[in-house]
């Protein structure tokens, strides 16, 4: 089995050199992290896709148009499967992406379009899985409609608190990128199940400017903690 990756959320360029200092092996960029993330814009894209080639990691982008729920209107939809198309075009590893229909359950209209236009092998379902009731019938739906790699908490507030879950998932065929609150203490426990990745966000503060009109508060990857979570997993 390959070693566990260490996956980094990225924002901004200077997020992807960072985590790439720290010695993780991808990013995965999105911005507006307040809501858990939305798609980045193209030129954004293309100069963080730079800085990953130029810096030897990988990159995958989040593809989300909106804050709220994950059921999407059918122009919501073109949408994603437009950006996704864009996207893998431009060179990225994967999207992440996914969606829910109105009874909780995965939008199959979403996914077989998404395997038309970019082929599932590329999608990354994302932690819409953590949102429905029945995570595992979901999740045992998405196997079976192709999908090969999901990012999860196993449905609990920490990735390290749904353990049970994201390993079932793993000995059902699932590839399983751990994500939400991880941290360096929690990699042993979460490599035990078999994961393919640890995913975390290993953010700072930084410093505001500005005169208060606006919110200026934000925070960027920590090379620090990217070294120390990369330590926890090689150490395994």
């Amino acid at each position: 089995m390959l070693a566990c990756q260490v996956e980094v959320v990225a924002s901004t360029p200077e997020d992807v050199g960072a985590a790439a200092d720290g010695g993780a092996d991808r990013v995965e960029l999105c911005t507006h992290l307040g809501c858990g993330g939305l798609t980045p814009g193209r030129a954004l894209v293309q100069v963080a896709l730079e800085e990953a080639k130029a810096r030897g990691i990988g990159i995958r982008v989040l593809v989300r148009p909106r804050e709220g729920d994950f059921v999407y209107s059918a122009a919501e939809r073109k949408a994603i499967l437009n950006e996704a198309e864009a996207l893998m075009a431009m060179g990225v590893d994967r999207v992440v992406t996914g969606g829910l229909d109105a009874a909780g359950w995965p939008d199959q209209d979403l996914m077989s379009a998404l395997d038309r236009n970019v082929g599932l092998q590329c999608v990354v379902f994302h932690r819409a899985l953590d949102e429905v009731t029945d995570a595992d019938t979901c999740a045992q739906r998405l196997l079976e409609a192709g999908v090969q790699t999901v990012l999860s908490s196993g449905g609990a507030v920490r990735a390290v608190d749904g353990i049970g879950r994201i390993e079932a998932w793993v000995r059902s065929g699932l590839e399983v990128v751990a994500g939400a609150g991880v941290l360096p203490e929690h990699a042993e426990a979460l490599i035990a199940t078999g994961v393919e990745a640890l995913h975390a966000s290993c953010r700072m503060p930084k410093a505001a400017q500005g005169n208060g009109l606006f919110d200026h508060s934000r925070s960027a990857v920590s090379r620090e903690q990217v070294s120390r979570l990369v330590d926890a997993v090689r150490r395994i």
